[in-house]
């Protein structure tokens, strides 16, 4: 087998694999279910490519997990507090709902691993977002200055976070709500009403601590 056709069957299984794995969760899932979508005849084709059903989902988390991680940190330490929310944003923003990105298959993935999940979860946590949390609670002891506690620090990283995420976990409500409403026309105007009404409460708290 040529090296670019072996290259091709192994895309076609890590894309079978994210398709599958969308519909019938990781536990649910088969590696005849995912060669079958593949269109590979031989059912040890994800073995033969990834090892097993667990490290072919082990590989697409860690596609899903450092996505946000490869801009995140573009020139993070050379930007201001409000820069660097500003960005962190933007970005979540961009990935989760540019190009409808919320209702991918990708997303349902993610959020199945919120919801139940796998034994790789906290490895993934250790590896990508205990770094990036660092960072983002040190942006957010910045932004409400001397005082602030470290659970404030917290308690905005959630505010923020929890209203990023909403339309992702929300949609099939919001959407028989809104129907009109887009997140792939619209979710440059969301962050940046994220990012306004974000700031406004943080200056708030911050108000609060110089009292």
């Amino acid at each position: 087998m040529s090296e670019i056709k072996s290259q091709n069957t192994k895309n076609r299984l890590f894309n079978a694999g994210i398709k599958v794995f969308a519909d019938k969760g990781y536990r649910d899932a088969t590696v005849r279910d995912i060669c079958k979508k593949a269109g590979a005849a031989n059912i040890n084709a994800v073995n033969y490519y990834f090892g097993s059903k667990e490290k072919l989902y082990r590989e697409i988390l860690n596609k899903i997990f450092s996505a946000y991680d490869r801009f995140d940190q573009d020139d993070w330490d050379k930007k201001t507090p409000r820069e660097q929310l500003k960005s962190m944003i933007a970005n979540f923003c961009a990935m989760l709902y540019k190009n409808n990105a919320f209702a991918s298959d990708i997303t349902s993935i993610f959020v199945s691993e919120m919801t139940q999940p796998s034994p790789f979860i906290e490895e993934l946590v250790d590896t990508y977002n205990r770094p990036r949390i660092k960072r983002h609670l040190k942006m957010f002891q910045d932004l409400l200055g001397e005082g602030a506690t470290d659970d404030m620090a917290r308690d905005c990283l959630v505010s923020v976070a929890g209203q990023l995420l909403y339309y992702s976990f929300a949609w099939p409500v919001f959407s028989r709500l809104f129907p009109d409403y887009s997140t792939d026309e619209r979710y440059e105007q969301w962050a940046a009403h994220v990012y306004e009404f974000s700031l406004g409460g943080i200056e708030t708290i911050r108000n609060k601590i110089l009292k």
